[in-house]
């Protein structure tokens, strides 16, 4: 019976960010799985007992009538660069996932019309709680200078149980151990049935722009699919070209090739959008949109009914605890695959917080400086501080590059308590030169930052207390600047969590003290009834309607975002229209939910819409 080559995405790149050439070359993780071979001769006879065990179980197998909820782990090996991915491009990659694996109505998953193509009918989740039970948002980061060239060596960094959890490593780049100059690995995976014989290594491992969409993940043709891809290996699958043309009749389908008998064989993966390439059975079109091929991820848009079975098979006999009740339940989600909710923290509002020296480490307020570390990023300083001994600073000058990101993020606190929750801080900056465009984003979260909101965008003209400067800004007692959010709109948060994340644009330092969180009933500007707004309809397709409840005399600006924070368009207004209507062309907008922010010397207001 012929051996089965495991083999994980691989193409030639003139780049890491650009993918341009598409040259046909052995496979990178068909050579590991023969150094594991090599390194371990059992590992030969265990995949052959593997293929004959699932080709007798999956002709038995029937469609599954349950959706099985697999629990995801991003461990991020970084070097403070790019491939240090944001939660929101995590978050991507697993919404691709799912539409790619649940064939969800309207996205790329259901764009298939082939009648063999299915419902995988699997579904990924990020894990609410840690291997310790400790409540966690899915993504582990460490610094390593192994994420450069990084192979299985890499996985001890950051391991979460295999059994339990899928680990997904994330690196700047994959070793190429084939030679071959100018190729670079944008994959690979691990098969089911080597869960017990190499626990530690078991998961996929990613280059950082084949994760998601946005981000670095939208630097290349892929679309998420690189993900999906290796997930396919994940579960069972072998390529669509597995060893040739080999398996082209009924009776040799279902035991050479990729096993899987839906699948037409293939001399060789095909690469682009091939869709008028015949497969080895003469008269026959290749299946190049199928998932387990090499084309463009604009082109992947498949899995087969035979693919199902197998993947079907292959995870029950060897992957059954990852999905079972047990584990998804002690993981953090229902049965349902809807997430259990979170116990109340045991930190209530109102609290404040002066980031005096030693404050920082009390409560659990924690760094997350991803692309600068040491002096750079955020950290505690005591070279300035409205009062006390200190304040949170980020010494923006020091940034040789643009586009930095850094952030500090404050403990879980239960606000329910509050009747109306606001959130206030004091503020300092300067500009370092005048094109100077730094902004603090100020995000919200209900579940330890797994996923979040943006409450507000800070621009560096909003921010300036001090004059522009080229030397370093260390402001005095009257060069700082009060801003004031309300959060009605969280009011029901037991577990809320305030994520302020600085993006550095030629700027000077910037400082935040007195953050509180507290009651604002009583507060002199009343957000709720001076910028009140009503949004119709929602959701929209075409036009939204930005309805005001009473005149804001004052000018203020509208802007609309991305429900990642990504500004969309911002429009500044001297004065009311007299209709107190704003209408917005939302034609170009790709479905989603987004945010509308109102901005004014009174405060900043924001609510939610939904494009259709």
């Amino acid at each position: 019976m012929k051996m089965k080559k495991y083999i994980g995405l691989f193409l030639i790149l003139g780049s890491i960010q650009l993918l341009h050439a598409q040259n046909r070359v052995p496979c990178q993780t068909d050579e590991m799985h023969k150094e594991m071979q090599a390194q371990d001769p059992s590992l030969k006879q265990a995949q052959m007992d593997s293929d004959n065990k699932l080709n007798t179980l999956q002709f038995a197998a029937q469609k599954a009538s349950t959706v099985k909820y697999i629990p995801v782990v991003f461990h991020v090996l970084h070097k403070w660069g790019a491939e240090n991915i944001s939660q929101a491009q995590a978050l991507d990659a697993i919404r691709a996932l799912n539409e790619d694996f649940r064939k969800v109505a309207g996205t790329n998953g259901a764009k298939s019309t082939d009648p063999l193509a299915v419902d995988m009918q699997y579904e990924f989740r990020l894990a609410q709680f840690d291997p310790t039970g400790k409540p966690t948002n899915g993504v582990n980061r460490v610094y390593s200078l192994l994420t450069d060239n990084a192979r299985d060596n890499a996985k001890s960094l950051s391991y979460w149980d295999s059994k339990k959890y899928y680990n997904v490593w994330v690196v700047n780049s994959i070793q190429n151990t084939m030679g071959t100059t100018g190729s670079i690995v944008l994959g690979y995976a691990q098969f089911p049935y080597m869960l017990s014989k190499r626990p530690t290594t078991d998961g996929v491992m990613l280059c950082a722009n084949q994760v998601g969409t946005i981000e670095v993940g939208a630097t290349d043709n892929q679309m998420g699919r690189t993900f999906t891809h290796e997930t396919g290996h994940w579960t069972g699958l072998y390529h669509t070209f597995q060893d040739g043309c080999v398996g082209l009749t009924p009776s040799t389908c279902a035991v050479e090739g990729d096993w899987v008998c839906d699948t037409p064989p293939l001399s060789d993966a095909s690469f682009g959008c091939q869709t008028t390439r015949e497969s080895c059975n003469a008269g026959t079109l290749a299946m190049v949109k199928n998932y387990m091929d090499y084309s463009d991820g604009t082109c992947m848009d498949m899995f087969t009914i035979g693919q199902k079975s197998r993947s079907d098979a292959s995870m029950n006999s060897y992957r059954s605890v990852i999905s079972s009740t047990a584990n998804i339940n002690a993981i953090g989600l229902n049965t349902d695959g809807t997430y259990i909710p979170l116990t109340a923290s045991s930190l209530k509002a109102p609290y404040t917080c002066g980031f005096n020296l030693g404050d920082f480490a009390k409560d659990g307020w924690k760094f997350e400086n991803y692309t600068s570390p040491g002096d750079s990023g955020w950290k505690e300083s005591s070279k300035a501080a409205y009062e006390g001994t200190g304040a949170m600073c980020a010494r923006n000058i020091l940034h040789a590059r643009l586009n930095n990101r850094n952030a500090f993020v404050s403990p879980s606190i239960d606000i329910t308590a509050l009747s109306k929750p606001r959130l206030s801080f004091l503020l300092a900056y300067a500009k370092r030169i005048g094109a100077s465009n730094d902004k603090i984003r100020v995000f919200i979260s209900n579940n330890y930052g797994r996923t979040e909101e943006l409450v507000t965008t800070l621009t560096a003209a909003d921010m300036a207390t001090g004059l522009t400067s080229a030397t370093e800004f260390v402001p005095s007692v009257d060069e700082w600047k009060s801003f004031k959010i309300d959060l009605s709109a969280y009011k029901d948060y037991n577990n809320c969590q305030i994520r302020f994340e600085l993006t550095s644009l030629r700027g000077n330092n910037i400082y935040i003290d007195n953050f509180d969180l507290g009651d604002a009933t009583g507060m002199a500007s009343d957000l709720q009834n001076q910028l009140a707004f009503n949004l119709y309809p929602n959701p929209a397709k075409d036009n939204l309607s930005v309805s005001f409840i009473q005149s804001v005399t004052d000018q203020f600006d509208l802007s609309v975002y991305a429900i990642d924070g990504a500004l969309i368009l911002t429009k500044n207004f001297q004065s009311m229209p007299e209709s107190q209507n704003i209408d917005l062309n939302i034609d170009n907008l790709k479905s989603g939910v987004y945010l509308i922010e109102i901005k004014s010397d009174k405060g900043n207001l924001i609510k939610r819409f939904i494009k259709n």
